[in-house]
């Protein structure tokens, strides 16, 4: 904490070598931010004016062919930046969370104009490497900086998301021409939903003594443009990056043409941590030892550990037909015996954080919490995410934070993983259905209904129940930013639906802070950053001891030991095996004069504890003078260490 406060930390992102989008030329929410212009030419002078330890590339193109930049940032002292163990920063997956790409900048930023001055920022240049890829998701980004705001989480890739074989036919309109897209509620007996007394401007759901008369529907704002009585349910198209990556996806494709790494951005970033270059004959960036990711999910300070959540994706809609029977498996029995009913394959997927790596992450948090100051937030469970790629498949320690949620103590008894937010613990109102009921009522369901759901698990803007996080989040307008943030219902004349009444939140509020709020959240997550990154696990083979047996017997003895604070390998890791284990190789410098007596020339450790220490011995048949050769490789753990002995 110390060092950042004698640095000054100078740089201010306002400014920031090329100076973000004009508050004049877009909406005042997104100034002081990068549009993929100004960000771009950020990226590039940040290398250009620090060459020396830096090195910009393109790691893929956008459907819209806009770059997606990864910077590397290393010391030029110790090993090859390739041999350094790395730290993988990325921000901005989803297309609405620009504060990620601001923030991930930032560190970009301090790291290269402290190397050199700061002493603790040079030594870890000087023994880590740092790959930033500040912003993944640049084609959905660029939404941020229209004239008209709608919050836009995906890429931009055409979907048909109605089933009606067509592509993005039916998006929103400003139609009070506020520069919002926010919501309009019309009054229907058939309406779910009604005005909370105790604050007009928040909707509820219905009770059932309600009057048809108070009863309202929800839709986004705009008209129905493709005649199917839905409305914005097939805007522009694209899907949400931080969904697409090869664990927990789930997701049924349905014909739309999404799978598990579907989009270019999604395999853009896997194939930079996992591709083998033959130019250089390995995987170059297979030294990440851990992910820091931000995005909307949080698992540092909504609580610590990874545990998935269930997607959900709407379902097309169907003709209604008669119930099939219900499906089961069954396992026949022998001649004679009835068929017993089987259950369903389990998920063979992990889907909750190793009880052995359960310290790591608690240790990480708390001090993420000391660190940044930021003691609690509100995350949902991830699906199909980096944080659970990493994780999980990868099997690195990964850190996912939002950076800009409400912020406020957590209760002094929490309920057990409440704090992820909302949706952990779904109300129960009514009794479980049957399979059969179940499949009744997906086949009868409502279209509009459906679409207006799927609508709202797009877009936050689409939310104004009266929650408490929207309460609170009204509170925080009203106290401390001067009353800005919801847009007053008023009545509109629609040329469909007759009266309506246009208001909500104001799109990307509650997702992005203000841009005088980035400076100091970048020098925060510029320590964290250097924090997380002095942890990795750090592999060192101790003085060989050589002993004379006899004449023509030796015994040679070393020691391995693990330095640094996180363990070689997580035990997610060991299950992956993604990560290649420790070797200790022996090599004679005379294989017709000496021999193995005892021991292995090659052992493989999957992993050792921090602190903890392995020793191995051999015995040796040869004549005096003999050398070997010791080599102990660990490339998530420091790399390749060399020693000689002479047997003497």
């Amino acid at each position: 904490m110390k060092f950042l406060k004698r640095a000054g930390f100078i740089f201010m992102l306002v400014s920031f070598l090329v100076a973000p989008v004009k508050a004049a030329e877009t909406t005042k929410i997104s100034a002081g931010y990068h549009d993929y212009e100004s960000f771009t030419k950020s990226i590039k002078q940040i290398a250009a004016k620090n060459k020396r330890i830096t090195k910009l590339e393109s790691i893929g193109k956008t459907l819209k062919g806009r770059d997606i930049w990864m910077l590397q940032i290393s010391g030029v002292k110790g090993p090859k930046p390739e041999e350094k163990q790395a730290l993988l920063i990325c921000g901005n997956l989803e297309g609405d969370h620009l504060v990620g790409s601001e923030v991930a900048l930032g560190i970009a930023e301090f790291l290269v104009s402290q190397y050199g001055k700061e002493k603790k920022v040079t030594q870890m240049l000087d023994k880590r490497t740092f790959y930033i890829v500040p912003r993944l998701n640049p084609d959905g980004a660029e939404f941020f900086f229209k004239k008209v705001l709608n919050e836009h989480s995906g890429n931009l890739k055409p979907r048909d998301e109605d089933y009606d074989w067509l592509l993005d036919e039916d998006g929103p309109e400003d139609l009070n021409g506020d520069g919002m897209i926010t919501l309009m509620r019309v009054k229907d007996k058939e309406g779910e939903w009604i005005i909370d007394k105790k604050d007009p401007r928040l909707m509820k759901k219905k009770e059932a003594e309600i009057p048809d008369t108070e009863r309202y529907k929800i839709y986004p704002e705009g008209i129905d443009n493709d005649g199917d009585d839905l409305f914005n349910e097939d805007g522009p198209g694209g899907f949400n990056i931080n969904r697409n990556f090869l664990h927990n996806f789930g997701y049924k494709p349905k014909g739309l043409g999404v799978y598990a790494a579907s989009e270019r951005e999604t395999r853009a970033l896997i194939d930079f941590t996992s591709k083998y270059i033959p130019r250089l004959k390995t995987q170059p960036h297979r030294n990440i030892c851990g992910m820091l990711v931000f995005s909307k999910y949080d698992n540092l300070a909504a609580g610590s550990g990874i545990e998935c959540g269930t997607p959900t994706f709407p379902e097309p809609p169907r003709v209604e037909r008669a119930a099939a029977p219900t499906m089961m498996f069954f396992r026949m029995g022998r001649r004679g015996m009835p068929a017993t009913p089987q259950a369903r394959p389990r998920d063979p997927q992990p889907k909750s954080t190793d009880s052995k790596d359960k310290y790591l992450f608690d240790t990480v948090s708390k001090k993420y919490k000391e660190i940044t100051g930021i003691k609690s937030a509100l995350s949902e469970k991830p699906a199909g995410s980096l944080l659970e790629w990493g994780y999980f498949q990868l099997g690195v320690p990964t850190f996912s934070a939002n950076l800009w949620s409400l912020r406020e103590e957590a209760p002094k008894k929490p309920p057990a993983k409440m704090e992820r937010g909302a949706q952990t613990k779904p109300a129960q109102t009514k009794p479980a259905q049957t399979g059969a009921a179940q499949g009744r009522q997906t086949r009868t369901m409502d279209r509009s209904a459906m679409m207006q759901q799927f609508m709202s698990a797009r877009s936050r803007t689409t939310r104004t129940d009266s929650s408490s996080s929207d309460e609170k989040w009204l509170n925080w307008i009203d106290k401390k930013n001067k009353g800005i943030g919801f847009v007053k219902w008023t009545k509109f004349n629609h040329k469909q639906l007759g009266e309506v009444e246009i208001g909500g939140f104001q799109p990307y509020l509650r997702i992005n802070p203000p841009a005088d709020q980035i400076q100091a959240l970048s020098k925060s997550h510029a320590e964290f950053a250097l924090y997380l990154a002095s942890q990795f696990s750090e592999i060192e083979m101790g003085k060989p001891e050589v002993k004379k047996m006899s004449s023509n017997l030796f015994e040679l003895k070393i020691k391995v030991h693990n330095r640094g604070k996180f363990p070689y390998m997580t035990a997610m890791g060991q299950r992956t095996r993604n990560i290649s284990s420790i070797m200790v190789r022996l090599k004679f410098d005379d294989d017709k004069k000496m021999k193995l007596f005892g021991g292995s020339k090659r052992y493989d450790l999957s992993s050792l504890e921090p602190g903890a220490e392995r020793e191995y011995k051999w015995v040796i048949i040869s004549p005096p003078g003999k050398k070997i050769d010791i080599t102990l490789q660990a490339r998530n753990g420091g790399g390749t260490t060399k020693k000689q002995v002479v047997l003497k």
